[in-house]
């Protein structure tokens, strides 16, 4: 009875950590997004009234870009150049956070680090840091020749999603192009 009650215990502790599990490579606990600013990943363009388009990502077929009217362009001590929010096939997929300039580059990560922990660094020399989730991945980095920093948080369905539509139109060439 004993064995038979503790491996139910096991089982459900076991589905419940999957059933709720977030953060598979750097995050804290308890912080995964979905989604940025109160728009969650999958949310039509057609919904948002206050995006003005920006331009058009060649990515995946074209990945709108926005920016959202009112954003502010502050997050926690860094000033930011912009925030661009991405939309594939009309969903939100991604989302863009510039600075220009070490010190905002500083004030950007230490936010991100705060809210989120420290992600994953795979050279402690380099400035680039992940974070892969079940709903969300994310990269952070900076470029010191531009001296841009950049946050990318993307929606990690949405991304699954793309890289399917990428191996179909390779398939595709494939086919016919040669």
């Amino acid at each position: 009875m004993k064995k038979g009650l503790m491996m139910a215990f096991l089982g459900f502790f076991l589905i419940c950590g999957f059933a709720f599990s977030e953060w598979k490579i750097g995050g804290k606990p308890g912080t995964e997004p979905d989604g940025f600013r109160g728009i969650k990943w999958g949310t039509d363009i057609s919904t948002l009234p206050d995006m003005k388009y920006f331009r058009t990502d060649p990515s995946f077929g074209g990945v709108k870009m926005y920016i959202r009217k009112g954003d502010k362009l502050q997050m926690g001590a860094a000033k930011l150049e912009s925030i661009e929010y991405g939309f594939w096939q009309g969903k939100l997929c991604n989302v863009w956070i510039i600075t220009k300039g070490y010190t905002n580059w500083c004030g950007l990560k230490e936010a991100t680090f705060e809210k989120f922990g420290k992600g994953g660094q795979s050279n402690e020399y380099i400035e680039k840091y992940v974070w892969f989730g079940t709903k969300t991945e994310m990269l952070l980095e900076y470029n010191e020749i531009s001296e841009e920093g950049t946050l990318c948080i993307l929606s990690a369905e949405i991304s699954e999603q793309q890289k399917k539509w990428e191996k179909q139109k390779a398939k595709e060439g494939a086919e016919t192009g040669f």
